[in-house]
């Protein structure tokens, strides 16, 4: 190998980026917009729901109970009304997402040691928010019934609060959410995205450089010099590593200042992971290239490749551990769930290299592969 000639064609292909306005938006705009764009779009944060309430009893009992939602984030009253029909019609106007029903005679059957029954209409369009609106409401109403309770059994025996609580809640569940403590989706939304993204945009570019010279015949310049097949490789792979690894700084200053999601881990090592999997990622670029012919087909095979991995067999929604042995096993054909793991690990537990070395071990290897392969694939002379 001739570093010599390696250098040349970076330097070239440095030139022809700088020429190119619509490679250098692509190169540099597209993976922020894109990391905005999905993390306020995936966020799973339920909060502001619209409420709309209807207050039959119209005491302070019932004006107590409907408050206990709206003194939290997660619900705004939206109306309080005492017509069913306008409460419905508020739900399928969209104006609200939640219906409380509070029937007539609910302070009565409270003082009098009766069920009070309250009706919840949820609207289930949206299936995962209603599960955790649902989740909420359940938590809201076990803590008004234990605060009823606690009032009861002070009033029947006219024991002192502590003892009451002691008697009604013997025992009492402390639950603490480690790594993550306000359980913020954007804390695992957005540094997860950088895999989703340098999965996508590094590969993409490569691809369609390669791709291209085929379509216009400037690779047979290539054919007729004394360049071999992997220092042409090389000087497409590395100015594309180097916006990559640009691209991954931006993405990683993005999450920690706009976002305020910082990084727990060591950056060097950090850095590390980096560049050990925009160069896998590049290479899975370089390796389509070498199959295809055309700029539309090296496009649609390396986003449908990078969105299928990085999305349904990256454990981006759900733990790999969890997923069917198939499903496992196609995982670790990408290098996109090896990365994962080291960006929770980095930015949630704040773990070390010491720990996820196996996953840096493994993107070399793939980086390293899929170079071989796009090696043996390619061709300076293209049939006609």
């Amino acid at each position: 190998m001739n570093l010599l000639r390696v250098r040349t064609l970076v330097a070239k292909e440095v030139n022809e980026a700088l020429r190119d306005r619509l490679y250098l938006t692509l190169a540099f705009f597209l993976p922020i917009l894109l990391m905005l764009v999905f993390t306020y779009g995936m966020t799973s944060n339920i909060d502001n729901v619209g409420v709309v309430i209807v207050d039959e009893d119209q005491t302070a009992a019932s004006r107590e109970y409907t408050q206990r939602f709206l003194s939290t984030r997660h619900f705004k009253q939206v109306e309080v009304t005492h017509a069913p029909t306008r409460a419905d019609a508020a739900l399928a106007a969209y104006e609200a997402r939640l219906l409380i029903w509070v029937g007539s005679g609910f302070e009565r059957q409270l003082q009098s040691g009766q069920t009070a029954q309250v009706s919840i209409q949820i609207d289930g369009a949206f299936t995962e928010p209603a599960r955790t609106m649902a989740g909420y409401i359940e938590a809201i109403n076990a803590q008004a019934n234990q605060d009823l309770r606690q009032r009861y059994a002070a009033a029947q025996w006219g024991a002192h609060a502590a003892l009451t609580r002691q008697v009604t809640q013997p025992v009492q569940l402390q639950t603490r959410y480690l790594y993550n403590a306000e359980l913020r989706s954007v804390a695992m939304i957005a540094p997860a995205l950088m895999m989703m993204i340098l999965m996508m945009c590094p590969p993409l570019l490569i691809a369609v450089s390669v791709v291209r010279e085929k379509e216009s015949g400037s690779i047979y310049n290539i054919a007729s010099s004394t360049v071999t097949r992997f220092e042409f490789l090389l000087g497409k792979l590395i100015p594309v590593v180097a916006i990559g690894m640009v691209n991954g700084f931006m993405l990683w200053a993005l999450v920690a200042f706009w976002f305020d999601v910082p990084l727990r881990g060591h950056p060097l090592a950090f850095t590390l992971a980096l560049l050990l999997y925009v160069i896998a990622t590049s290479s899975m670029g370089l390796l389509v290239s070498s199959a295809v012919k055309t700029q539309q087909a090296a496009i649609i095979i390396t986003t449908m490749t990078a969105v299928i991995a990085s999305m349904q067999f990256a454990g981006l929604f759900a733990p790999l551990e969890t997923a069917d042995p198939v499903n496992q096993f196609i995982s670790h054909l990408f290098p996109a769930a090896d990365f994962l793991r080291v960006v929770r690990g980095v930015y949630v537990r704040g773990a070390g290299i010491e720990v996820f070395w196996p996953e840096m071990l493994a993107m070399a290897g793939y980086g390293a592969m899929a170079l071989a392969l796009a090696h043996a694939l390619f061709h300076k002379r293209t049939s006609t």
